[in-house]
């Protein structure tokens, strides 16, 4: 699909997207409201397994439409990569070890409107109110870009931002990873954070920037070019020093306040929760830069398909690719939403020897620190089904010998149920032994499956 793409923006992908399957997304040309609407209709239809991106042409008073929804199913994912959705992970692997140097415009798209000083009023976005405990209106979709305050690194990464004035944003890095990092040493010195938040671009954007992590010392606009397979169009920021999307929906200029704090949240988050834990940052932004028909794009939060998606996969690819390197017989990694899509991880592996379950959860464990839980199944389990994961703890695990508990170990910060930032972590081997008598898995040839769906086809409506 890449390649087929006059450029690669938002508003491209989903005209391709609608008229190959007109189905996938939903318009919806009624009047809502900013407090609830939107999140309302996302999460009535996940109850129904529906998981269109949905269009909201008339939401308050904004001339902007909404968009939300659009990273709800792994269709969609594996379309912007232009591979079958069964390649996803395997892809996604693949990826971020290949850049692209971003290219500077002298102009674009992003700054068809260019609003500054004290014109500046985030009310004219439709920033929404999702749940009822949220602390008030949030952007649930902006990736922060940052450069590091002594390399000059991009860094991008997404993060909750609730309006708290005009021109005043309350986040949390709570993700303990580089803009915390950057924080930290520019508050030692007094010195604001100069930031642009992106919010509405191509999918692949968003993949390469704020959901890849990598190593500190890589431009994450280089890494999105290396997702997008071209290089990342930029133009110089208006009112700071980091270079914006060129192609971008909105982007919002500003600094982070060194030394100063707001009591931001609470926040539905991934956990199902409304988290009143937060680094109570402040953002003050200097400029608002949007298309002339900008699209307002918004991420359904909470333990939604579309927020658990977007943990999942990025760390799925991640784990695979990690855990191949010790142990070439990993053949799949899944994270399930009934862990939140971020504390427990399946790990599928052929033929293990004896003890490299236990090594390769182990491993896991230690590679993302939110994890509490790593079941190890073999290859001929479905890591993508609970269902099929638990027959194997059910017929394959034993609890005396199969299970190990690691005490105090540094968990999720918004996981409710640790102690001041410390959690307990479970490694399950629930694989066949390697040796001995073990019964084999009942199974239908295949040909006798191709029979019975032909005549279920023809007689069975």
């Amino acid at each position: 699909m890449r390649s087929n793409e006059r450029h690669l923006d938002l508003r491209v992908f989903l005209d391709v997207l609608e008229a190959d399957d007109p189905g996938s997304v939903l318009h919806i040309p009624e009047q809502v409201g900013l407090d609830f609407d939107v999140t309302a209709v996302a999460m009535e239809l996940e109850k129904q397994g529906r998981a269109p991106v949905i269009r909201f042409d008339k939401v308050g008073a904004s001339p902007f439409p909404v968009v939300t929804n659009l990273f709800g199913d792994r269709g969609r994912y594996a379309r912007a990569l232009g591979v079958a959705e069964e390649e996803l992970i395997e892809t996604w692997a693949g990826l971020g070890e290949k850049t692209i140097e971003p290219v500077v415009q002298e102009t674009g798209p992003v700054l068809d409107v260019v609003t500054t000083g004290a014109d500046v009023d985030l009310a004219s976005l439709p920033i929404l109110n999702h749940f009822a405990e949220d602390g008030g209106r949030y952007v649930t979709n902006g990736i922060v870009v940052a450069k590091d305050p002594d390399t000059g690194v991009r860094n991008a990464s997404y993060h909750r931002l609730q309006v708290m004035g005009k021109t005043r944003f309350g986040t949390s890095l709570h993700s303990r990873r580089h803009l915390w990092n950057y924080a930290q040493r520019a508050a030692a010195r007094d010195e604001p954070i100069p930031v642009s938040i992106v919010i509405g671009h191509h999918p692949l954007f968003a993949f390469g920037s704020g959901l890849w992590k990598g190593p500190i010392d890589v431009d994450e606009y280089a890494v999105a070019g290396g997702f997008m397979g071209r290089p990342l169009d930029l133009v110089e920021g208006v009112t700071v020093p980091v270079e914006a999307p060129a192609y971008a929906e909105f982007v919002l200029e500003g600094h982070i306040v060194p030394g100063e704090q707001a009591p931001e949240g609470p926040f539905a988050e991934f956990t199902g929760y409304a988290s009143a834990r937060s680094t109570q940052h402040v953002i003050e932004v200097s400029a608002i830069l949007h298309r002339r028909d900008a699209i307002y794009q918004d991420i359904v939060s909470g333990i939604s398909d579309e927020h658990t998606g977007l943990l999942a996969v990025p760390m799925e690819a991640r784990l695979l690719r990690v855990l191949r390197q010790n142990y070439p017989n990993v053949t799949r990694v899944a994270m399930p939403k009934s862990g939140t899509c971020r504390m427990h991880v399946y790990v599928a592996m052929k033929d293990p020897a004896p003890g490299q379950a236990k090594n390769a959860a182990a491993m896991a464990l230690g590679e993302d620190l939110s994890l509490k839980l790593a079941v190890v199944v073999d290859d001929d389990v479905d890591v993508s089904s609970d269902q099929d994961v638990m027959w194997a703890l059910c017929t394959r695990m034993q609890a005396d010998v199969d299970v190990d508990i690691l005490k105090n170990c540094m968990g999720a910060i918004l996981d409710p149920s640790n102690h001041d930032g410390l959690t307990a972590k479970m490694i399950i081997d629930a694989t066949k032994p390697a040796a001995g008598d073990f019964p084999p898995r009942h199974t239908i040839p295949e040909d006798a499956e191709l029979r019975a769906q032909a005549l279920i086809g023809k007689y069975g409506g």
